[in-house]
């Protein structure tokens, strides 16, 4: 569903009044066309130090978040994690139980949905099954944005030409496949040129062809239109692709906010390390002692403080197999300075026996035992690895990875 947020609140269709205005800039160019008229521009978004209860349930625990104006925020974590709930109090749907919310610097506290300015775009986009894709999104126009009517059809049949679905103006949302109609919901909230947009997950429910070509398409008509975006969902790799920024919330706290190649090479916290990466980052327990780092089948330098050591399974590599290429470049395969096995000063050495591999397109993702515990590697596809077989890992010291008790990340030694 898609509707500005005094809709989507329940209240009826003519109880949804204009929202605040915002500043108004020239026709945005959206996928090399021009999206005509006056369109409402992005605001920033100050979360400041939000929290929110349900009882004893701590659902936020002082978010504090900016997000500049015209920036799409990919909010990623796991389920129960308050990415739905930061979105809802933002939409007005919810209030926080301490904190402020800014639109622009003014506080949104007491402000209703409707007059907000804020479009929503859920996971089960509902649309009105009795009326047609032109329909759905001029009613939004007419009632949510106080647009004549022959202006409203002019807006919706130009959205639904950018989003390339003008076949679908008379069709019922019956009459749709899950991808149309969800670019339909998709329009309706675009259409309304609010200065905020919210997704919420609104690709979960389609294939994975679909959601690739849907993220290419949010992202192009977002930046074109210039507004302000924040966009729910557990999927890194949806993430990834459509944040400007990506903020990893976790437990209802909020982990890490940066760039997706400043969230996946640094991670500042285990918790972000070990969700973010497909797979995540290869994590060991271990025992501080007298300037190293000792546990099951290993022993590294590391800084004051250790309690664990990570690697990405593209920067562990068998012994003789070069390693993986990743966006940020190629890392060595640390075989200089070989100790006992588990005692590499040049980093990080393990026993283990492959498991199994997947085939990930130009790469292989293998499994494998070391010690007791799983550990993921990343190689090139064209190497075949064998089921049962016997190989030593490395990683350069470089690569390595270091948490304190707290899951903070630590300093990396010098010369690492």
């Amino acid at each position: 569903m898609s509707a500005p947020v005094g809709e989507a609140a329940g209240g009826r269709a003519g109880e949804v009044a204009v929202g605040v205005a915002g500043a108004v800039v020239a026709g945005a160019v959206v996928g090399g066309a021009v999206l005509g008229g006056a369109v409402v521009g992005g605001v920033p978004i100050e979360f400041d130090r939000v929290s929110r209860s349900f009882g004893a349930v701590a659902a936020l625990r002082e978010v504090s978040l900016s997000v500049r104006a015209g920036e799409i925020v990919a909010l990623l974590g796991p389920s129960g994690s308050g990415k739905s709930t930061l979105l809802r109090i933002c939409a007005g749907l919810d209030e926080p139980s301490s904190g402020d919310l800014r639109f622009d610097g003014t506080s949104q506290l007491g402000v209703p949905p409707h007059r907000r300015d804020v479009s929503m775009v859920f996971q089960h986009f509902a649309l009105y099954p009795h009326k047609t894709a032109l329909d759905n999104l001029t009613l939004a126009l007419r009632h949510g944005r106080g647009l004549p009517k022959a202006a409203a059809v002019a807006r919706a049949r130009e959205t639904l030409d950018l989003l390339g679905i003008s076949e679908l103006a008379d069709r019922r949302p019956a009459a749709m496949s899950g991808g149309q109609r969800q670019r339909v919901a998709i329009g309706r909230a675009l259409a309304t040129r609010s200065r905020v947009i919210l997704l919420d997950e609104p690709m979960s429910g389609l294939d994975a062809q679909l959601r690739v070509d849907l993220r290419v398409e949010i992202v192009d008509l977002l930046r074109g239109l210039g507004t302000t975006a924040l966009f729910v969902t557990h999927d890194q790799a949806e993430a990834m692709a459509i944040g400007d920024r990506v903020a990893v919330l976790g437990d209802g706290r909020l982990q890490q906010i940066g760039t997706p190649d400043e969230v996946y090479d640094t991670p500042v916290t285990r918790f972000v390390a070990g969700f973010v990466g497909s797979p995540p980052m290869n994590i060991w327990d271990g025992r501080f002692e007298a300037g190293r780092l000792r546990g099951d089948g290993f022993d590294v330098p590391a800084p004051a403080g250790a309690v664990a050591v990570g690697v990405r399974p593209e920067h562990l590599t068998p012994d003789g197999v070069p390693a993986a290429r990743t966006g940020s470049g190629s890392v060595a395969d640390g075989r200089e300075g070989r100790g006992p096995q588990g005692v590499d000063d040049a980093g990080l050495a393990l026993a283990g026996h492959i498991v199994v591999a997947e085939r990930l397109g130009a790469e292989r993702a293998v499994y494998l035992r070391c010690g007791g515990q799983k550990v993921a590697i990343r190689v090139d596809a064209t190497l075949a690895p064998t089921p049962g077989s016997a190989v030593t890992l490395r990683a350069p010291r470089s690569a390595l990875t270091f948490f304190d008790a707290a899951g903070a990340r630590l300093a990396s030694l010098p010369g690492a």
